[in-house]
């Protein structure tokens, strides 16, 4: 009599268990088939064969360009005209470009050379007082003039401003000859007992024969600036005046109004 034998079952190892656990779904189409032999390494035969499988190939996609994406957005956007029943409108005209600030053209040396210039000029030519002797009455009727002028015109003008109004009087009428002239007689004035028919002694134009000058003068006072100062003593060297007095005395008698008359006392 045969005795039968039962095969002796055997446990799989833990890897096998694992294995077996993971490939429940079967090989994909187109996959390498397993090797088996891999088992024996304990490897996983579906790790390694993913691994070095052959990879599908793909597109590239490229990455879009945040700012291209919003041109390619803005230009996708249908215009104006292309809606129903819009009407074409005309393209709009470029803006103008501003023109070009100039920068600020810088002063010339040359230009702040003439102000500083000026300005030393001008304050070298400040009026400075000054000091002359007149006649009695024509201190008078100086001061009758600036009177007068006030009630006429509302403004009283200086003591300089009179003096210079007198002198452009005189020059505007070229009245020297005739103002030395009459400081001349009325320093030497003709008396009886100075007749010499004969011309003994000759003409002495700078004597001076009476004291009225000096004992009957009084003394006024204005404020010239240096250059008018300046004018009125070359003028009065050059038309013949002892001095700049006598030469002021001359001017201002020839300009001044008189003295209005004056009434009796009854």
């Amino acid at each position: 009599m045969t005795k039968r034998t039962t095969p002796t079952k055997t446990r799989p190892s833990r890897a096998i268990r694992a294995k077996a656990a993971k490939d429940t779904t079967g090989s994909a189409p187109g996959d390498l088939p397993e090797d088996a032999a891999l088992d024996a390494f304990g490897l996983d035969s579906g790790t390694v064969l993913a691994a070095f499988a052959p990879k599908p190939l793909t597109p590239a996609v490229d990455t879009p360009d945040p700012a291209a994406a919003e041109e390619g957005e803005e230009e996708q956007t249908p215009s104006a005209p292309s809606r129903a029943g819009a009407q074409p409108t005309a393209p709009r005209a470029p803006a103008p470009a501003e023109p070009a600030q100039m920068p600020a053209a810088q002063a010339s040396p040359v230009r702040h050379q003439e102000v500083a210039t000026r300005a030393v000029s001008a304050a070298s030519n400040a009026p400075g007082p000054c000091t002359i002797i007149v006649r009695r009455d024509v201190r008078e009727r100086f001061r009758h003039y600036q009177t007068a002028t006030r009630a006429q015109t509302g403004t009283e003008p200086t003591n300089a401003v009179v003096v210079k109004r007198a002198f452009l009087h005189a020059h505007k009428h070229n009245l020297w000859a005739q103002l030395r002239e009459d400081v001349r007689h009325r320093q030497q004035p003709a008396q009886q007992e100075d007749e010499d028919p004969l011309g003994l002694f000759g003409d002495v134009p700078a004597r001076r024969v009476d004291r009225g000058g000096v004992k009957h003068g009084v003394q006024q006072s204005f404020r010239p600036s240096p250059q008018e100062l300046a004018v009125y003593d070359s003028h009065a060297a050059a038309h013949g005046f002892d001095n700049r007095s006598d030469f002021l005395d001359a001017v201002l008698e020839v300009f001044l109004p008189p003295l209005p008359a004056r009434r009796l006392p009854r």
